[in-house]
């Protein structure tokens, strides 16, 4: 089986989303090692904390190409991965952080999303208005559109 990851927080963040991302893809690939797992990420970053990950064979990164892709990289994530998720020839989707890319459901991809927290509902003070819009179109376009 061939399962993407989104992994812009795995190679992002140095705690919280960034620890759980890559928590799921060190575990999974370890325990089911003839499963092959490509990590889709936005940009190239420099992160210790990758380097478990970094060691296993069945582990593949996917960047965006072209001028456009890169200089664009927050679309990229959003609306052009599915075209690299097709390529790929991915199995299953795995949204990490609350979210799935626009159109996923129209890709034939499977898609499965975690949704970790909701404090921008419980506690909208600390947020700004456009951050909680923002938050909570992502959080409801990816459980309306996730097969899990």
């Amino acid at each position: 089986m061939k399962i993407g990851f989104d992994a812009k927080r795995a190679m992002q963040n140095h705690t919280g989303l960034g620890n759980y991302s890559r928590y799921v893809i060190e575990i999974l690939s370890k325990y089911y090692p003839r499963d092959a797992y490509v990590l889709f990420c936005p940009k190239k970053k420099e992160n210790r904390r990758l380097d478990a990950i970094l060691t296993r064979e069945n582990i593949s990164f996917v960047f965006p190409s072209g001028f456009f892709g890169k200089l664009l990289s927050a679309l990229w994530r959003i609306w052009w991965v599915k075209n690299d998720i097709k390529r790929e020839k991915i199995h299953i989707f795995h949204g990490l952080s609350n979210e799935l890319p626009l159109g996923i459901r129209h890709s034939g991809v499977q898609s499965v999303v975690s949704i970790h927290d909701l404090i921008f509902l419980r506690y909208p003070q600390y947020y700004k208005p456009i951050d909680r819009f923002i938050y909570r179109l992502k959080f409801r376009y990816a459980c309306r559109k996730a097969d899990r």
